[in-house]
């Protein structure tokens, strides 16, 4: 099974977020998992269009909040990462046949995205969490692997759900 997955994560507490989330989820789910410092955010709309300039504007505005992140792998095969501070996209890493190619990054993160662009996309994935601090199950997670885990009945209580 070919395997796609889209997740936002903010440095900021679930109560914040939760406030901020939801007035924007466009009619659609979001789910809400803490993991200190972090919160991440799995939209089901945004997940669905497969926008990366949609993607890109709701990672600005979440940014208003704290240090944003992005990750979205297609089909195994394509990768993007966005990293946005102060409502500015200030890393960019993208990469596969459907998303082109781009490395946008500070000095300082240049050599990280320079490393991960040669990985796989899960594996750059994984490497990219581990630096920001975030758990990488959580930026390896998309709304659909949320939505079978709740149907499971299988979902932590701390866990928020909006529509």
């Amino acid at each position: 099974m070919v395997r796609s997955f889209f997740s936002l994560h903010v440095e900021a507490p679930l109560n914040r977020v939760a406030a901020w989330a939801r007035e924007r989820t466009g009619g659609a789910g979001v789910y809400l998992v803490p993991d200190p410092p972090w919160t991440s955010l799995y939209h089901e709309a945004l997940e669905a269009q497969e926008d990366l300039e949609a993607v890109r504007s709701f990672l600005k505005e979440l940014s208003g909040l704290g240090k944003a992140l992005a990750f979205w792998v297609q089909a195994e095969e394509d990768l993007l990462f966005l990293l946005a501070e102060g409502k500015e996209v200030v890393a960019e890493l993208r990469q596969g046949p459907e998303l082109g190619a781009a490395l946008k990054a500070p000095e300082d993160l240049r050599p990280l995205l320079e490393g991960a662009q040669a990985l796989p996309p899960e594996h750059a994935v994984r490497a990219l969490a581990t630096f920001f601090g975030l758990h990488p199950d959580h930026a390896l997670l998309g709304f659909l692997d949320l939505l079978e885990a709740e149907e499971e009945g299988s979902l932590p209580e701390e866990v928020v759900y909006l529509e």
